[in-house]
């Protein structure tokens, strides 16, 4: 029988035993700092949590700043479309200039608002678009507020003005009679009375109605207490006035009616052939002596044909005299030429018409007022006097004379220092129109005072043209931005005195018209239209 050595169990060999603990042991001591060292990581914060939680502060400021470049690019695109439609409104860009206009308006426009809203690596580009975009925006506002101005002004300029007239009933400054009422049953004289006037008055008291044929011995009985109370327009208390020393301090006025001006003639192109259209045209430029609305007809003062011809690039001024002796269209009665604008600018022109054998089809119509705000708008300006003379607190020196704007209307009224009377009167208005046309078409003038412009003439400044054909002026002029030729003439006479329409018998101061001037102003005014 052979020996079988005993195999000894783990237990029972101590070597084995603790070398198999010694391995289970450093396993468990290995697994259960593994698991120690886990459990660690997990719940402990993480050494780079500081750069993670910057991160994320960094991510929120950059959508901040963003999100403001991206409002500031939706303002920028808001204020083009102002711009653009203010632009549009006025109309004066020719076609060609317009479509350039619009293409580099969407390019412009595209390129800054992308610019502004899309993220870049670096805010250098956005930066910069934002720097092009106030600048563009501060000149889209000048030029809004410009446009807004001038749209303002063309609106009101081109409406048509219902030309009305006030009427007085005057009494004595010592009169007994204090109010319309105070003169119910009694007479009221007059020279020339409209139906509507009358009937105006009628409404406040029983009145009898007696007319003279001088209006200055109207005034004059009036003063003498031959008769109570008179009624004249504003226009007949004015030449009154003119005629009787201090009798608009010896009179008072207790009543006013407004009366509208019947159109006695129609200006217009119609189926004329001199209309704007078709670039040859007249245009009649009246001055009436009164401040306040355009709507207050009154004596026209200064009176000049314009005669513009597009193709030639040529205008004419002819000037006329406000004494010339003419026949008034509508009444076919003679007068000064000044009585005329009494009875409508319509009435100026047509009589005009007549005097020349011309074709007129558009006028423009300025009073005292707009000369006055006019000039001063303009920090006054540079005229030139052939002769030294002094006139209502100014003293004008032969040469230049730097003049605000009371005081340029005074030199443009001023006849009894001439020898040659409204002859030089006339050359003056014309000084004062090329001043008042140098300063503003001065660069620097239009740049800082063209809302103050436009502001001074609201309600001064009347005309038939209409805003289209306007516009298709200024068009055609940026087309070829050609300069144009500026010739005067002024039609002469010789001084007399006689009886008018609107006075009567009363002898006033008047110039007949000398036939062979007048003839010759026909024929240049012909000359000027290419005929």
């Amino acid at each position: 029988m052979s020996y079988q050595p005993k195999r000894m169990s783990n237990d029972d060999n101590p070597y084995r035993s603790n070398n198999y603990n010694r391995g289970e042991s450093t396993r468990s001591y290995y697994n259960e700092t593994r698991q120690s060292n886990y459990g660690k990581t997990q719940n402990s914060k993480p050494q780079n949590s500081k750069p993670q939680n910057y991160k994320s502060k960094g991510n929120k400021k950059i959508n901040k700043v963003m999100l403001a470049f991206k409002i500031l690019a939706l303002v920028f695109f808001i204020t083009t479309i102002v711009f653009y439609v203010s632009i549009n409104k006025l109309n004066l860009l020719p076609t060609s200039y317009f479509v350039a206009f619009t293409l580099a308006e969407i390019i412009i426009t595209a390129l800054i608002t992308i610019g502004l809203a899309k993220t870049h690596k670096t805010y250098k580009l956005n930066v910069l678009c934002l720097i092009i975009m106030l600048l563009l925006t501060g000149i889209y506002l000048y030029v809004i507020n410009f446009a807004n101005a001038a749209n303002d002004f063309l609106g009101s300029v081109f409406q048509e003005v219902k030309e009305t007239e006030e009427y007085f009933v005057v009494v004595r400054d010592d009169s007994v009679y204090e109010s319309i009422e105070d003169l119910d049953g009694e007479s009221i004289y007059a020279f020339q009375i409209e139906e509507d006037v009358r009937e105006d008055i009628n409404k406040e008291i029983n009145a009898n109605f007696k007319t003279q044929d001088n209006l200055t011995n109207l005034g004059n009985d009036l003063l003498d207490e031959k008769i109570e109370a008179i009624l004249v327009s504003s226009s007949q208390y004015a030449m009154i006035s003119e005629e009787i020393e201090d009798f608009e301090d010896d009179t008072r006025i207790i009543y006013k009616s407004n009366h509208e001006i019947e159109k006695t003639a129609e200006v217009s192109a119609g189926d004329s052939k001199y209309t704007i259209e078709n670039g040859v045209f007249n245009v009649y430029i009246s001055g009436i002596d009164t401040s306040g609305s355009i709507s207050n007809v009154s004596r026209s003062d200064a009176n000049i044909i314009a005669t513009v011809n597009t193709k030639t690039h040529e205008v004419l001024l002819t000037s006329i005299p406000r004494d010339y002796y003419v026949t008034l269209h509508s009444k076919g009665a003679k007068d000064k030429l000044t009585h005329s604008g009494i009875y409508g600018i319509n009435e100026t022109v047509t009589t005009v018409e007549d005097l020349l054998d011309i074709d007129i089809n558009y006028y423009v119509r300025v009073n005292f007022t707009t000369v006055i705000k006019l000039v001063d708008v303009l920090g006054g300006i540079d005229v030139y006097s052939a002769n030294s003379f002094s006139r209502g607190g100014y003293t004008f020196s032969q040469g230049y004379n730097h003049l605000n704007g009371d005081a340029a209307l005074v030199f443009s009224r001023e006849r009894y220092s001439f020898a040659s009377g409204d002859n030089q009167r006339v050359k003056n208005q014309q000084a004062v129109i090329e001043a008042i046309a140098k300063k503003v078409l001065n660069s620097t003038t239009l740049l800082t005072r063209y809302t103050d412009i436009l502001d001074s003439l609201q309600g001064s400044f009347q005309t038939n043209i209409e805003q289209d054909e306007m516009s298709s002026l200024v068009r055609a002029q940026l087309s070829d931005m050609s300069s144009w030729k500026f010739s005067n003439n002024a039609l002469e006479g010789t001084g007399s005195y006689g009886p008018t329409y609107s006075m009567g018998s009363t002898q006033l101061y008047i110039m007949l018209p000398n036939q062979t001037s007048v003839a010759n102003a026909k024929a240049k005014i012909n000359e000027a239209m290419g005929e």
